[in-house]
């Protein structure tokens, strides 16, 4: 099974995802930071997923936090 690990500093997930727009039925994706309005730029593409797991880190906003919750 193919993993990808992207850094943001040298490749956007946005980037990644639209460049590579046939998935498995599972994705997992791991942030150190977090923001809704970041996700809101993949969610098009994630549509089709079976499983999306997130794991995330503590830093966020309130807006992100109140719809996690």
């Amino acid at each position: 099974m193919p993993h990808d690990i992207i850094v943001n500093r040298n490749e956007k997930l946005v980037e990644h995802i639209n460049l590579n727009p046939t998935y498995t039925e599972r994705v997992r994706l791991a942030f150190g930071y977090f923001f809704l309005s970041g996700f809101q730029n993949i969610a098009e593409e994630l549509k089709g997923v079976k499983e999306l797991r997130l794991l995330i880190g503590n830093k966020t906003n309130r807006e992100t936090l109140a719809w996690l919750v």
